[in-house]
């Protein structure tokens, strides 16, 4: 019996597919009639005639009018063309270069993306992924939403594997050895963050990250390995986690920053710079403090994190950890055409980011 989370007339194809197989129905054999295939899985006849019109648009049944409904047989060689692409956000940051090093490689093998917007909500995700299951795609590049709360949404990913359509991550990993994935070393780029902060003299270095999101947890180790290799003693009223989305709950999400600032420049020993789980972070906290009377980086230095457009304008101007961006969408999409081919060699990619260094981080003695 197939899990709960899938749709009934998802569940209902698969045993009509695992029916055909099990019967050595051939190509040009007549399957059940709707009322017979009603009553065998218990469920009712308009959800036996979506999963038989699904099976038709994949090419696997005909239906003869008058007549029934016949097996055609499995058509291994067909292709939709189309490639599913789940993002947490479509309209800011850092999307649109992922986008185009994504596009750069399937326009010119002849395939189009449809794209999901998650706004970083599990349940809309799973919504997109449910839709993706009958859209007939050939692979899924996916940014999940949440990825340090939970990995709800896997069964959903497993089952597009079982129907051998490659399935690819981007910044964050599931546990399943069969999705590739395409990240960034975060701990790497946390830790040098903070190795440029503590070579420029600050001793006293406080964190912003995102709690929800497995990047930002390795980008902490980082910052935590920085401190411990450097022989200073971790401050827990420096670590501070933030819990609301900036994507699906954007006035939250800045009131919870503007409070983490506060909370840090009012310490009896505040931090003399503060690097941020990302640019968004890093360009708020610059406003917050810019209200303030505060200046970066006369009185406090920032880093961000993805070297996105927004800290490379003059007036802004932020030292970053950089991203690969266009490049790490290129590579996904490469994997999803090599395992068109190959199916079944799982790839995990790693880029290794570098300081892109600007005018936010004052030396100090």
């Amino acid at each position: 019996m197939e899990k709960d989370y899938l749709p009934k007339y998802i569940r209902v194809k698969r045993f009509i597919e695992k029916s055909i197989k099990e019967d050595n129905i051939k190509p040009g054999d007549k399957i059940p009639a709707e009322k017979e295939l009603t009553d065998r899985y218990s469920v009712s006849r308009h959800t036996v005639r979506k999963a038989l019109d699904l099976l038709e648009r994949e090419g696997v049944l005909e239906k003869r009018q008058g007549i029934g409904t016949f097996y055609k047989g499995i058509n291994n060689s067909r292709q939709s063309k189309n490639i599913g692409f789940i993002s947490i956000s479509l309209h800011d940051y850092i999307f649109a270069d992922i986008l185009s090093g994504i596009d750069s490689v399937f326009h010119q093998n002849g395939y189009q993306i449809i794209l999901g917007n998650s706004l970083d909500n599990l349940d809309r995700e799973k919504a997109i992924l449910r839709q993706f299951l009958e859209k007939n795609i050939d692979g899924l590049i996916i940014e999940p939403a949440k990825s340090a709360l939970s990995q709800s949404n896997l069964s959903l990913l497993q089952e597009i594997i079982k129907q051998n359509i490659p399935v690819v991550t981007l910044d964050s990993e599931y546990n399943d050895s069969r999705v590739n994935s395409v990240v960034v070393d975060d701990l790497y780029g946390g830790f040098l963050a903070v190795s440029h902060l503590l070579e420029m003299g600050h001793q006293e270095v406080a964190i912003i990250y995102k709690s929800i999101h497995n990047p930002a947890l390795a980008r902490l180790e980082g910052y935590k390995k920085g401190l411990s290799q450097a022989g200073l003693i971790l401050r827990d009223e420096l670590i501070k986690g933030y819990h609301f989305s900036e994507i699906e709950s954007p006035q939250n999400f800045k009131e919870e920053i503007r409070s983490i600032t506060n909370e840090l420049l009012v310490l009896s020993n505040p931090p003399t710079a503060i690097f941020c789980f990302n640019d968004q972070i890093a360009v708020l906290v610059k406003e917050i403090l810019n209200e303030e009377g505060i200046a970066v980086p006369e009185d406090i230095s920032l880093v961000g994190f993805d070297d996105s457009l927004m800290v490379n304008l003059n007036n802004i101007s932020i030292t970053s950890v950089s991203h690969p961006k266009k490049a790490a969408g290129k590579k996904a999409a490469e994997i999803i055409l090599k395992q068109l081919v190959n199916i079944g060699v799982t790839e995990k990619k790693v880029f290794k980011p570098e300081l892109v260094k600007r005018d936010s981080v004052k030396f100090i003695k």
